[in-house]
């Protein structure tokens, strides 16, 4: 009996290096092959004449998506935010938890890690967890609430790892909160042999420059949201971002509403480290890939402050394509994006990023960091087929996950 077999002919292919019009053979949910060769008879053929043929993007920090967040503890929730951001070309995302009690994290990690180990039809693949802001410090505490962060430890950690049964896959800190780095070591030094291969990361931290240097020495490889919650950006004073900028070793996460960072630093960033050290993240909400005639109903408009004030939660507020606390106040704080990682994407190539790097910091940039390259990432033989066509002016026409197509 032959083995089902799907044919993508034509098209141009950014894998995410542009191939020459070849043809990609997909068996079992692999990439069997990609080649000139013709489609056997018994092939089923998917035709891509006059589009664009991507790796499946990979989302690395989500906070919800289609009206719903990831804290509630409800494996339906976090499935809905996968069937989400597949509808959007995003076939790989990590589920964020915030800062909370430790006991909401918990159930919130259980309920990812149901679906990491139920995976959904329709829906993108979860990695796994990636818990943001619990270790963090005050000082840049951002949106995230500062009376339940605390300083990395064992105890938590080891609770965490429990509830989220081996899925947790990155875990951020603030390095200044880990006297003599013992927890950044243990977890570098242990990742690969018993946290299977977890990425730890500078996230909402006000170290210093040294300090941060040390820390990534000691085994970071990561940058939460670089510029946002980091200290620097000063021609003297410098902190965790110039850090970041000086070590090769660190994969800068982007977010890339062009809120959340200026496009000029975006591009200033993708030009000092390269596309292969920079990935672009949404760092989303619930209302990322929600239509904008539903979030209306749930919004108030404020002309007065040009955004849309939540009617159940007055302090938060839609504005230009991003999430606030308390806009138009002295604490005015940036909430999260509501963007999708295409329109990400979309954005970066507006900034005058060529589509081919832009693909690259979407697909094999973070693969590479959360070392599931050999799997995810890139159009090439023995992948999973992960892959989305688009149209010359990248909007989403096909997804495929593990080589099925999805209802978008």
């Amino acid at each position: 009996m032959l083995k089902e077999l799907t044919v993508v002919v034509g098209g141009q292919i950014y894998a995410p290096e542009i191939l020459d019009q070849k043809n990609i053979f997909i068996e079992g949910g692999k990439i069997k092959k990609i080649s000139t060769d013709k489609p056997p008879n018994h092939a089923k053929i998917i035709n891509a004449d006059g589009l664009l043929v991507i790796p499946g993007l990979i989302d690395a920090l989500v906070h919800g998506g289609g009206g719903r967040h990831t804290m509630t503890g409800d494996p339906e929730d976090v499935a809905h935010i996968a069937r989400t951001h597949a509808k959007h070309g995003v076939t790989s995302v990590l589920m964020a938890t915030s800062s909370a009690k430790i006991e909401e994290i918990e159930v919130s990690l259980a309920a990812i890690a149901h679906i990491v180990d139920n995976p959904i039809k329709n829906g993108a693949n979860v990695l796994g967890s990636y818990v943001e802001g619990k270790f963090g410090c005050l000082e840049k505490c951002g949106a995230q609430n500062p009376d339940t962060m605390s300083p990395p430890n064992f105890e938590e950690l080891h609770r965490m790892w429990e509830h989220s049964d081996g899925t947790l896959k990155v875990i951020s800190i603030a390095p200044e909160r880990d006297p003599d780095l013992v927890f950044t070591k243990h977890l570098s030094e242990q990742s690969a042999e018993n946290y299977n291969d977890i990425v730890v990361a500078l996230g909402h931290t006000n170290a210093s420059y040294d300090l941060a240097k040390s820390a990534i020495d000691n085994g970071i490889t990561r940058a939460t949201h670089t510029f946002n919650g980091m200290s620097g950006m000063h021609h003297r004073q410098l902190g965790v971002l110039e850090a970041v900028l000086a070590s090769d070793s660190i994969h800068a996460e982007l977010i890339c509403d062009g809120q959340h960072v200026a496009p000029i630093w975006g591009k200033n960033l993708i030009k000092m480290k390269g596309e292969e050290k920079v990935g672009l993240v949404s760092d989303c909400l619930e209302f990322a890939g929600v239509p904008a005639e539903q979030w209306q109903q749930d919004f108030i408009w404020q002309p007065k402050i040009n955004a849309w004030q939540s009617r159940k939660e007055p302090e938060r507020y839609i504005r230009n394509g991003a999430m606030w606390n308390d806009v138009g106040t002295e604490v005015e704080t940036l909430y999260g994006s509501k963007i999708t990682l295409m329109e990400g994407l979309r954005n970066v190539i507006g900034w005058g990023i060529p589509l081919n790097k832009a693909v690259m910091m979407a697909t094999l940039t973070p693969a590479q960091n959360l070392r599931i390259d050999d799997k995810k990432g890139s159009i090439s033989e023995g992948r999973d087929a992960d892959l989305v066509l688009l149209s010359p002016d990248l909007e989403v026409r096909l997804v495929l996950i593990n080589g099925h197509s999805i209802e978008i």
